[in-house]
């Protein structure tokens, strides 16, 4: 290697290559924390959430080989999903996950389990426990994708109106992909606001 100095156009190359690498830099995503989504149902709501999940892992796939959200339905109910990341946690088994998500229904719970639930996580000092629910049903949030709907008919209500929709199945497979392609997200999230 020579010791003399550089010519001044392969300075300005240099320099231009070192731009280049700063502005591709800065347009890379901060990856999203590790989460566990752990859902009180094991079909319907890991299956809407596993949708919209792995458009988000997608995103950062050219920036991480391995997936950042996970969702796990166990099939219990409010206070069995604390209890169960507890014992988890205890074991050591998710000890990479950065933030836990409860998802649960309101159903017909006593109001005890389903209040404490949310608030034995939250208060917990430093906790990275979080929790989502949606009232009675989460075909509610369903129906949200589609129209406006202010009524609390109850879930029978719900299922024959997005039959408006589309073939509705607690277990179908593509659920996310359907509301997102015959519905819209923006407007349930406005809706369910309001």
């Amino acid at each position: 290697m020579s010791l003399k100095p550089k010519k001044h156009s392969d300075k300005k190359k240099i320099q231009k290559k070192m731009q280049q690498k700063k502005s591709r830099m800065g347009t890379l995503h901060k990856l999203p924390p590790y989460t566990m989504i752990i859902c009180e149902g094991v079909k319907t709501e890991p299956l809407y959430l596993k949708g919209f999940v792995n458009k988000i892992n997608e995103k950062y796939k050219e920036i991480s080989r391995t997936e950042h959200i996970f969702v796990y339905g166990i099939g219990r109910n409010t206070k069995g999903l604390l209890e169960f990341v507890d014992r988890m946690a205890a074991s050591g088994g998710w000890d990479r996950y950065e933030r836990f998500w409860l998802v649960y229904d309101k159903d017909d719970f006593p109001y005890d389990n389903f209040d404490n639930t949310q608030f034995s996580a939250e208060k917990r000092k430093g906790s990275k426990i979080k929790v989502a629910w949606s009232n009675e049903c989460i075909e509610l949030w369903f129906l949200l994708h589609f129209q406006e709907y202010v009524s609390n008919n109850g879930r029978e209500q719900y299922i024959k109106k997005l039959n408006e929709y589309f073939e509705y199945s607690k277990s179908r497979e593509d659920l996310y992909d359907v509301m997102i392609r015959k519905g819209s997200l923006e407007d349930a999230k406005r809706r369910a606001k309001r």
